[in-house]
């Protein structure tokens, strides 16, 4: 049934009408838009019923979707308005319209609005025979006895079959301890490449451009289909499709995560909250500028409030919070 809805949805918004309607709502939501521009849009909506049908359709769909949102309003009148204009309002117009779209499409398909601000976690992980949910950590005991430890908002697959251990990592980052099997592989595979293991532990995470391993046990072999390096304890990699990047110095912070800790060795912002957004159901944006601040620490994972009035504190940046739905970091 959610196939369906999926497929039916997509198609609705997948037709000249509907790309035109976006157009018209990402320039009025811009507020550059002109009394010709107004005129223009009553000529358009005039010209075919459907015009008009899919711009209401659209409105509604959209007002839905942000229903929770301005639950916020409750609480602290005047942050809804502000919270939609900067999700719905980035600062380029394809990426304003990729945010728009993927609204109208997770309301019209049922999906939860926290779905739609927090978007790191694609529907096809749903189905994934491993998953954890934002915040979550979770071991599972594999079928050869072997064992993966999911960071939160992670997926994968395993596929024990024709002689191979094979754990497909959809998204997120995991650690895997390897029962010895000489007869049968252990690969953790990713759209950049694979990682093999020929000892007992090493961590995967994949990102949208690369992916990272780092062996914590004994020796691992990368490859990205065209080349392959082996890594031994405490050796870090990044791969994909252009090569293999060796990373210098101790690493083995970047499993910390596994004892619900972050730890950050002159990391910069941004990579920080990019770990925390795993752990926080709203929307984090973090100006440029902030983002490339230095940070030195180690925080607790499952009280992000807590690491990020620690990063207020200690940082020369401010941390405006929007109820629970968005924090805006910026420097002071």
């Amino acid at each position: 049934m959610s196939g369906r809805l999926n497929r039916n949805s997509n198609e609705a918004l997948d037709n000249p009408h509907a790309e035109q309607a976006i157009e018209w709502m990402v320039l009025f939501r811009s507020g550059d838009a002109t009394p010709e521009d107004y005129q223009r849009f009553s000529a358009w909506s005039a010209a075919d019923p459907r015009n008009a049908q899919i711009w209401e359709r659209m409105q509604g769909v959209l007002q839905r979707s942000f229903a929770p949102v301005r639950e916020v309003n409750q609480r602290t009148p005047g942050q809804a308005e502000a919270v939609e204009r900067i999700v719905l309002r980035p600062a380029s117009s394809p990426v304003r319209r990729k945010v728009l779209r993927g609204a109208l499409v997770f309301a019209a398909t049922g999906i939860a609005t926290g779905m739609l601000v927090n978007r790191s976690l694609p529907l096809a992980a749903l189905r994934a025979d491993l998953r954890t949910g934002t915040g979550q950590r979770k071991s599972f005991t594999l079928p050869d006895g072997s064992t993966l430890v999911l960071n939160a908002r992670s997926a994968a697959d395993i596929d024990f079959s024709h002689g191979m251990r094979r754990v497909r990592l959809h998204q997120g980052e995991l650690i895997a301890t390897v029962v010895a099997d000489a007869s049968r592989p252990f690969v953790i595979e990713t759209e950049h490449g694979t990682a093999q293991a020929l000892g007992t532990k090493f961590l995967v995470r994949r990102e949208t451009e690369q992916t990272l391993a780092l062996v914590l046990e004994h020796s691992i072999r990368i490859s990205n289909g065209a080349q392959e390096q082996v890594l031994r304890t405490g050796e870090l990699a990044w791969f994909n499709a252009d090569g293999i990047t060796r990373v210098a110095g101790d690493s083995s912070a970047r499993a910390a995560w596994a004892d619900g800790m972050l730890v950050a060795n002159d990391e910069t912002l941004a990579a920080v909250i990019d770990a925390l957004r795993a752990y926080r159901k709203g929307f984090i944006r973090v100006s440029p500028a902030a983002a490339r601040l230095r940070v030195l620490g180690a925080f607790p994972l499952d009280d992000t409030d807590n690491v990020l009035r620690s990063l207020e504190q200690t940082m020369p940046i401010s941390v405006r919070n929007f109820g629970n739905v968005l924090v805006m970091i910026d420097v002071r």
